[in-house]
């Protein structure tokens, strides 16, 4: 690995630091092209990519303190905000961040949310291979120990460790080539805005969440990672937004009322029943 970009004295700037910088220069500017293309106000774009980059900050950096505990347990807290003293991000955390404030915003700047997704969509894969290879490089990430024999027998008793960084970006070229194609036949087929999007958050998060099980976490939750949890609720999010597009809203729709109706009616009987209960003793007592 080599973490350092370039040293003067004691300025260190390191890739991980580089390409951050750069990826969020793509993505800014590939996010601002999709909306400019489709008329949407630049003064909004700015705002959307502003709050969504300084919510990306905060959950990227309280993502990495929860899944590194070990780094500040018995420290003082300020060492949260010293980036240049104890080093991190969470990309997972940044994700979720990203994601959570363009749904928040959207329709407060009365955007269509499904265009701002396939603006996200459209600028995320390119800015994610640029992180992957600062991680790379920096080697921020560490995977599990190979089981295979031939690495035991090359490199010593640990062996090979997986290529976290490299199946990351191998899986993210193949998906987003994938919803390239798709895309375009959406346009062409007048696919609802938002549909290619919610597809590749799905295709993504499920890669995502086996390329897990072969990286080493200092935070579990039960059997599998926090992260694997995140991944999960997404996949789940994916699969209710499609399935109320595809019509399912008529069917959820009754069910829900049903269940409306049956816990009014339930809290009508207990409270007939409790009244009762107090008159009675009152009726004791006098």
């Amino acid at each position: 690995m080599h973490p350092l970009f370039i040293s003067f004295g004691n300025f260190h700037l390191y890739w991980l630091s580089v390409c951050t910088v750069i990826g969020w220069l793509v993505f800014s500017f590939l996010f601002w092209r999709s909306l400019r293309r489709i008329g949407i106000n630049e003064d909004t774009t700015f705002d959307l990519t502003f709050y969504a980059t300084i919510v990306g900050i905060f959950f990227a950096r309280l993502g990495f303190i929860v899944f590194h505990q070990d780094v500040f347990t018995g420290k003082s807290f300020l060492l949260w905000f010293t980036l240049w003293v104890a080093p991190g991000l969470s990309w997972t955390g940044a994700f979720v961040g990203v994601l959570a404030t363009i749904v928040l915003l959207s329709r407060q700047y009365k955007v269509r949310l499904g265009q701002v997704l396939d603006a996200v969509v459209g600028a995320l894969p390119i800015a994610f291979v640029i992180g992957a290879i600062g991680t790379l490089l920096d080697g921020s990430q560490s995977g599990k120990v190979t089981s295979v024999s031939w690495a035991i027998v090359l490199h010593g008793k640990e062996g090979l460790r997986h290529p976290i960084d490299l199946y990351q970006m191998i899986a993210i070229i193949i998906v987003s080539a994938f919803f390239f194609k798709m895309g375009k036949v959406g346009e062409a087929k007048k696919w609802p805005y938002g549909i290619v999007s919610v597809w590749f958050i799905f295709t993504y998060s499920f890669f995502m969440f086996l390329i897990e099980f072969m990286k080493e976490s200092r935070v579990y939750f039960g059997n599998i990672t926090v992260n694997q949890w995140i991944y999960i609720v997404l996949i789940a999010e994916c699969i209710g937004v499609l399935y109320v597009r595809g019509g399912g809203r008529e069917k959820v729709r009754p069910f829900f009322y049903r269940v409306h109706k049956r816990f009014v009616s339930l809290g009508v009987y207990l409270y007939d029943k409790i009244s009762r209960r107090r008159l009675t003793n009152d009726q004791k007592t006098s």
